[in-house]
Order: C-alpha cells, then structure tokens, then sequence
C-alpha cells in the first residue's frame, strides 16, 4: 500500500480543514436565512473566502446541503456502536438518545434540523445520503433491540425492526418540539422521554 508523502498528508489536512470551515460557515448562514434563501455570496463572506476558493470545494449550494447532511448524519451511527456491548441495554439506548438530544440542542445549526427533513423530501440526492445513513442506524439499532431480548432486558414480544423505528422517529420528535416550542426546557422534558423510552421497552418483569 503507497503511503502519503508529509506534504500529501499535510495538504490533505488543510482540505479538510476548509471543507469543516466552509460547512460550519453555511450551516451559521442558513440557521440565520435558511437553505433557499441564503446565497453562495453569504457563505462566502461568513467564511472569509472568495468565491473562487469556495467553489474550489462546492460546486454549488446543493453540494454544500449534501455535505452537511452527510457529515451530520455520519456522526450518529459511530455514537450508537458501543451499545452493542453495553451490559445494561437498555440504560444504554436511554444514554444515547439523551445524548443525541443534548448534543444537537448545543449545535448552533440546530434551527436548520427541519430544513434538512425538507430538503430530503424534496431533494432525491439529500434524500438518498439521509435514507443510508438512517438505514446504518435503524441495522444498529436493531441489533441492540435484539441483543437486550436475548438478555432478557427488552421485551421480547417487541419487533425490534419497527421498534427501532419508533425510537428514531421519537428522538427526531422531541427535537422538533424543543424547538418550535423553546419553552419546552430539556431539563424538563428530558426525564419523560427517558422514563417513556424505558418503559416502552421494559421486559414484563422489569416493568412491575
């Protein structure tokens, strides 16, 4: 296998590091105006770069909405990986939906997540990045699920393939509420997503 030269590896490291300022610039610039309303010109200016240089990376604002999409997403499956050797399941699955919640409401592109639902609905390429990523997660996921029935952690009468999917669709939904409605505190709703997650499920012995 050809190893890369310092001065690859080094160019390669500030490509990288362009893409991250490029992206972090245009997920600022479309929490302010949103996707269909911000230019090329004012990812430009929020990340000091001409155009020239920015199109050198994007080659247009779709591309940089993909690439959003795609980095955001690729973050998820790798945080949901060690609850295949978790010992308490369950506590495990509670853990990271706690996590993934906190951890986007601290994400100054928050205000786009319903955008990015948008896009993929309307979008074929957004949608086929946001339907593979999903489809890494939903696999993941139902691994665990099937882990804690053979443990006898989870109750076994739940498919795991539809569980699953009411687990990710319940994470995405408390997003969205936290932020159409701010009163929402997460120190608030926090406790009953984790005590709804929980007792959904719960082994029958585990729940009384």
């Amino acid at each position: 296998m050809d190893q890369q030269t310092p001065s690859a590896l080094a160019r390669a490291d500030r490509q990288a590091e362009q893409r991250r300022r490029i992206l972090d610039a245009a997920i600022a610039c479309f929490a302010r105006g949103g996707f269909h309303a911000t230019g090329m010109q004012a990812v430009c200016a929020e990340a000091g770069m001409s155009p020239g240089g920015l199109y050198r990376y994007f080659r247009s604002k779709e591309a940089i909405i993909e690439a959003i999409v795609e980095r955001d997403r690729a973050a998820i499956p790798a945080m949901l990986a060690p609850l295949l050797e978790a010992d308490d399941v369950v506590e495990a699955i509670v853990e990271a939906a706690r996590q993934f919640v906190a951890g986007n409401l601290k994400s100054e592109g928050m205000p786009i997540f319903p955008e990015l639902y948008a896009e993929a609905i309307r979008n074929p390429a957004v949608k086929a990045i946001a339907e593979r990523c999903d489809v890494e997660v939903h696999e993941i996921l139902m691994r665990v699920l099937e882990r804690g029935k053979t443990l006898r952690q989870i109750d076994p009468a739940l498919d795991a393939n539809h569980a699953a999917r009411l687990l990710m669709a319940f994470s995405d939904g408390v997003l969205l509420r936290i932020l159409y409605e701010p009163a929402a505190r997460l120190e608030g709703l926090m406790p009953m997503f984790e005590r709804s997650i929980r007792s959904f499920l719960a082994a029958p012995e585990a729940g009384r």
